[in-house]
């Protein structure tokens, strides 16, 4: 397929469009840079996913039979800081793509990325699945709500083939050093290679929250069989199904790295230990028959390898 992804220069698009490609896809990327990021192979549009023409150009050049739509602002604080980028970005960007296509290519396959935050943080008697109450608690998961509330509605009043898919957190080798798991192998490589002056301090956020973290490679490929398999007009959990606390992560991250530091909580890093909902897969795994294979401490090896040769490049 002639394959479009929307932010294919960020950490998730990275690996997405890798994936489609070693599957035999055609990709076009779309975001604000046209320098591919690490990817001399694609095809990339520069354009901003708030501006209607732009996105309307680049579906009537690319002319693509299916789409991911990854563009978002991804980074929960960032909500609170800044409120009508987030909505600009997540919920007009959505409407703008999800228009284009109906304008220009509606039997066009179409993934849009929520996030399963639009599950709230209240407790619930069991796995939660796709059709259950969504209840988000902050402004980036109201955003997303939004979006994939909007996504499903245009399948279903324009009988376009969109689907969306809620993944819980997701690493992996790329990852910006704001994200928790990145922050603490930049933090690590540094203070083992010896290349910092700072004392060997650690600046954490909240250790005892839980996550479900899965590896970025499976959840580009989970998109990867979506596009190919999934069935329009629904929505998708994802996640590993495993649950761990920050510090776990922490520690083996320490283990790998042989760096031992001393810990410091960071008051701009801490976030409420709130536990979100487990979810419920067997839509995803009985759909396309995905499950996660990438094991953590092969993710967290490659995290601490990728911040190594950040540090010396």
């Amino acid at each position: 397929m002639r394959v479009l992804v929307t932010g294919a220069n960020g950490f998730v698009g990275r690996h997405t469009v890798h994936d489609l490609q070693q599957a035999g896809h055609t990709v076009s990327g779309f975001d604000l840079s046209n320098s591919p990021a690490n990817q001399p192979t694609l095809d990339i549009h520069a354009g901003d996913i708030q501006d209607k023409d732009a996105v309307n150009e680049v579906v009537a050049q690319t002319r693509p039979e299916a789409c991911v739509h990854l563009s978002a602002l991804s980074f929960v604080p960032e909500g609170w800081r800044n409120p009508e980028a987030l909505f600009s970005i997540n919920l007009l960007g959505t409407i703008h793509l999800l228009e284009a296509f109906r304008r220009l290519s509606p039997g066009a396959r179409i993934l849009v990325v929520s996030s399963a935050e639009v599950y709230g943080l209240c407790p619930r008697p069991r796995p939660v699945q796709e059709d259950d109450l969504l209840d988000p608690d902050n402004p980036y998961a109201i955003s997303k709500a939004a979006a994939d509330r909007l996504a499903l509605l245009y399948a279903r009043q324009h009988g376009m083939m969109v689907m969306t898919v809620r993944p819980y957190n997701h690493i992996g080798p790329g990852q910006a050093p704001h994200f928790v798991v990145a922050s603490f192998a930049a933090q690590l490589v540094a203070i083992a290679s010896r290349q910092t002056q700072a004392p060997a301090v650690l600046k954490v956020g909240n250790l005892d929250s839980r996550r479900d973290f899965s590896d970025v490679r499976d959840v580009a490929r989970a998109y990867r069989l979506l596009l190919e398999h999934g069935q329009p007009g629904r929505a998708y959990n994802l996640c590993s199904q495993q649950t761990t606390t920050i510090r776990a992560i922490l520690d083996q991250l320490c283990d790998l790295s042989g760096a031992h530091p001393a810990v410091e909580v960071d008051p701009q890093r801490y976030r409420p230990a709130g536990e979100r909902p487990a979810l419920d897969t067997t839509r995803i795994e009985t759909d396309i028959h995905w499950k996660p294979e990438i094991p953590m401490s092969t993710t967290l090896r490659d995290i601490l390898a990728e911040a190594t040769r950040a540090l010396h490049t």
